[in-house]
């Protein structure tokens, strides 16, 4: 591949990596200002239970697992 291609494929590989940590990050933003704690409850059989302390925990979890998966990625001397 010459370099325009390993370019084109690094910056594809930098987009995906970057669009999954802002994910995390915008379902965290989005269940704090649109369902905060206390704002909905789930009505189970066993319990009622928050959306939110499922979801906020979750999201930033997932950021954090994209953003080490981006940091493992940039440091990382392959292409693909």
């Amino acid at each position: 591949m010459d370099a325009i291609g390993n370019a084109i494929v690094r910056a594809d590989g930098w987009f995906w990596h970057l669009s999954n940590v802002t994910v995390g990050v915008a379902v965290f933003l989005g269940t704090v200002l649109y369902a905060p704690p206390g704002t909905y409850s789930l009505n189970l059989i066993i319990a009622n239970v928050d959306p939110f302390y499922i979801v906020a925990p979750l999201s930033l979890l997932y950021t954090c697992w994209c953003g080490l998966d981006l940091w493992r990625w940039y440091g990382d001397d392959e292409i693909l």
